[in-house]
């Protein structure tokens, strides 16, 4: 077993201590480790442990044994320092069992290694987590061709895991498991050339072999990532009919996304034939596996009811579940459910407290909501700070309704410091953008001229803009003009 860091081996210990070797002799290992603990920290941890549990023929002496992990802790001992912190942490007979297990580890029992894998991985009970200590151990299950060892420590020397990365010993194992017939090995590496993980050049030609083999031998994560490859637009992989395969077959296998993304393309015919009642099938089994972009996007196709039979219930159903799992839109949705009265009874405080928990999550049309209602005084008291305040956020994100808003308070001086350049430059920009309220808005402060020089020709091209778009108000006073204009 290969130390790790600033270890050592004492290999003249360490070529006893295999129980899988010939060479097997627990009595010398410990000789000859008490003979160079002077010298090398390994062989004074490595009689530490004989020391503490009197095996090898040392004998039992816990406190001269805590006294040499100690020293070697010092010296830069990793497992040493790690034993030296359990032994002052533990009770003796919890410290006990975990030193037989330790030893037994390293001595190289497999079922020894996995468990202190296991123990070490996630930090249980007794010990405290360590990756690089469970890589060392779990190292010694990947060398006796354990192929999920292999996979896991590949992944973690990938990923750096709680370890320095290291693509070189990421790709031996990885490759040990995948040539072994892992299929998420197969994946993993795949993911390393699609990501570039591990300090790799991203090189799509490799990961997608590596893919496709992952995918014919049934891995759900290599056939989505196929579907994701095959769906990228001018490429030689690009084919909407194989995306269309390759998430179905990860969709069969439980991928909540690949349930998504087959449930979208049956719903609108892309890659398949259009099968609307398989496309709610896909898109409920991806929303009941918690994918929130399902429970919106399904939410809102049911709401709709174009692309899928309009159902008010499952649109509210979808959304509450999305919602109270703090998504933005989701929220937002709901708000304008209880305040537009659509399935649930009108209710402008629910519809208020709804848009309050988007907009406090920055979701921009939540934003605008809120400062309509505070503005307004609905399902809440009237504030118009506040409504400038939330404006203020919603503008900043882009929202054109929120910087046409914005924009009159400013010029007017209602709940903010009153700016009229500054108000005008933002219904410019809205205006500019083809939002019809602000050019509403401009065209009534032109012919008004409270507030800017009156310009009637300005006005009527602002009013016949929004006009155009179907705004009734602009409309309306568009026609005023002419009729002023004709007496």
């Amino acid at each position: 077993m290969e130390p790790t860091g600033t270890e050592w081996r004492y290999e003249p210990s360490r070529r006893h201590m295999d129980r899988a070797s010939p060479d097997y002799d627990p009595r010398k290992a410990e000789d000859l480790a008490e003979q160079g603990a002077s010298e090398n920290p390994d062989a004074r941890y490595i009689q530490a442990l004989y020391t503490y549990l009197g095996q090898g023929g040392a004998i039992q002496d816990r406190a001269t044994a805590a006294e040499l992990f100690s020293i070697a802790a010092s010296e830069g001992h990793r497992p040493s320092a790690i034993v030296s912190a359990e032994i002052s942490r533990n009770d003796e007979e919890v410290q006990d069992r975990l030193m037989a297990l330790r030893l037994r580890g390293e001595e190289c029992e497999d079922k020894a290694c996995a468990k202190l894998f296991s123990l070490y991985d996630v930090g249980a009970g007794c010990v405290r987590k360590d990756h690089g200590e469970a890589v060392r151990f779990y190292t010694v299950c990947a060398e006796h061709d354990d192929v999920e060892a292999q996979r896991t420590i590949g992944f973690m020397h990938l990923k750096g895991k709680g370890i320095p990365k290291d693509p070189a010993l990421a790709v031996k194992w990885l490759r040990a498991a995948a040539d072994a017939g892992d299929a998420n090995a197969m994946y993993r590496l795949g993911q390393m050339y699609d990501e570039g993980l591990g300090d790799a050049e991203p090189d799509l030609k490799a990961a997608v072999e590596w893919y496709e083999k992952a995918a014919a031998a049934g891995d759900r994560d290599a056939q989505f990532a196929m579907g994701c490859i095959h769906s990228m637009p001018k490429t030689r992989w690009t084919s909407d009919e194989k995306a269309a395969k390759m998430f179905m077959a990860a969709a069969e296998r439980g991928h909540a996304e690949a349930q998504y993304q087959i449930g979208m393309m049956l719903a609108y015919g892309q890659g398949v034939r259009r099968d609307p009642a398989q496309a709610g099938y896909w898109l409920e089994k991806s929303c009941e596996n918690g994918y929130q972009q399902a429970m919106v996007d399904y939410g809102n196709m049911c709401f709709e009811g174009k692309a899928l039979p309009q159902d008010y219930a499952k649109a509210a159903k979808w959304f509450t579940v999305a919602a109270e799992g703090c998504n933005g839109y989701a929220q937002y949705a709901l708000g304008c459910m209880y305040g537009s009265g659509y399935y649930y009874e009108q209710d402008d405080e629910e519809s208020f407290r709804w848009f309050k928990n988007a907009a406090e999550m920055s979701e921009a049309n939540s934003q605008y909501c809120l400062g309509c209602m505070y503005y307004e005084g609905r399902g809440c008291e009237k504030d118009v700070e506040q409504a400038a305040v939330w404006f203020d956020q919603a503008a900043d994100q882009g929202h054109p309704g929120a910087k046409s808003f914005l924009g009159m308070l400013k010029i007017t001086g209602t709940g903010t410091e009153q700016d009229v350049q500054g108000g005008l430059d933002m219904l410019n920009e809205a205006a500019d953008g083809g939002y019809f309220e602000a050019q509403y808005y401009l065209g009534k402060l032109y012919y008004e001229g409270e507030y800017v020089k009156r310009n009637i020709p300005r006005a009527k091209r602002f009013l016949g803009q929004a006009a155009r778009q179907g705004d009734p108000d602009a409309a309306a006073l568009l026609e005023r003009i002419k009729s002023e204009k004709s007496r």
